[in-house]
């Protein structure tokens, strides 16, 4: 009989690593995503998440911890989570199996509702309205729910998937929004066609379009007055002050002498008198 050959044992190392980086790559799109609301919608800390009964559920029955910790680790922040009476009241309705849930619910924040509807995911999109004005994220599991808020403009969406609990990203449909409104805000201004440089460029490109270019400038343009033509001014005079001109010597007068003018001339050299020409002379008579 032939033996088997061992097989290799498993290494553990491996599955760590691919999962940090599995982690790693949710992180980084999180953080895209908080990013393109932040600036573009003016989402900040703390930030507001409505949560509907089947998310506190699926939190709750996989095993993640407490609702508000798992959304504050989810967006690295901090997190005020709320829910309302809607929803406290269809959790009431399921009975016993969600008596854990309710108790969680319970203990979240209760966002007080003037509407009159029948479900709690009308009551969810009868507050985000059409707008979004109180920058709520929406956790909730409702696919239609889900379709319903990406057609709506700046809700960020969270969801408890099979990795935990994941933030959805900005559909094609917001983006093209948001890309319209950017170039919008960098076109041409109404104070910009009211220039002249402006009038001339469109009176070139479309003759006859004087008129209307005016119409759209409104007020500015009777507002602008011409500009007053710069008066011709004298040269500087001390651009027009003559050189100076250096004397016969190469030096001004008065000037001490430069290292170049010494090494040329040598410094004279005065005689010194010796002892024999200081001495009185001998008299004749002795």
């Amino acid at each position: 009989a032939t033996r088997s050959k061992p097989s290799a044992p498993f290494d553990r190392g491996w599955v760590s690593s691919a999962r940090s980086t599995m982690r790693i790559k949710r992180h980084k799109a999180v953080r895209k995503t908080l990013k393109f609301f932040q600036v573009n919608f003016g989402f900040r800390e703390p930030y507001k998440v409505l949560v509907d009964g089947d998310f506190i559920h699926a939190v709750l029955t996989t095993g993640n911890g407490d609702v508000e910790g798992s959304l504050s680790k989810l967006l690295m922040g901090n997190v005020r989570a709320f829910t309302t009476r809607y929803t406290l009241h269809e959790l009431q309705e399921k009975g016993k199996e969600h008596r854990a849930t309710l108790q969680a619910a319970r203990r979240l924040e209760r966002h007080k509702t003037i509407h009159k509807v029948d479900s709690a995911a009308e009551c969810i999109k009868s507050e985000i309205g059409t707008r979004n004005e109180s920058h709520f994220f929406v956790a909730t599991q409702d696919k239609d729910m889900q379709r319903y808020l990406e057609k709506v403009s700046a809700v960020p969406i969270i969801f408890k998937g099979v990795n935990g609990v994941s933030l959805l990203k900005p559909g094609s449909a917001l983006k093209k929004h948001v890309a319209k409104a950017s170039v919008a805000k960098m076109g041409v201004q109404a104070y910009e066609r009211s220039t002249k440089v402006m009038r001339d460029f469109e009176e070139a490109r479309n003759p006859g379009s004087t008129a209307m270019a005016a119409a759209v400038a409104g007020p500015l343009s009777q507002q602008q007055q011409p500009r007053r033509p710069r008066k011709a001014r004298g040269p500087n005079p001390l651009s027009m002050k003559k050189k100076a001109k250096p004397s016969a010597g190469g030096s001004s007068g008065g000037s001490r002498p430069r290292e170049g003018d010494a090494a040329a001339k040598p410094k004279r050299k005065r005689p010194r008198r010796t002892k024999s020409s200081t001495a009185p002379a001998p008299e004749s008579g002795q």
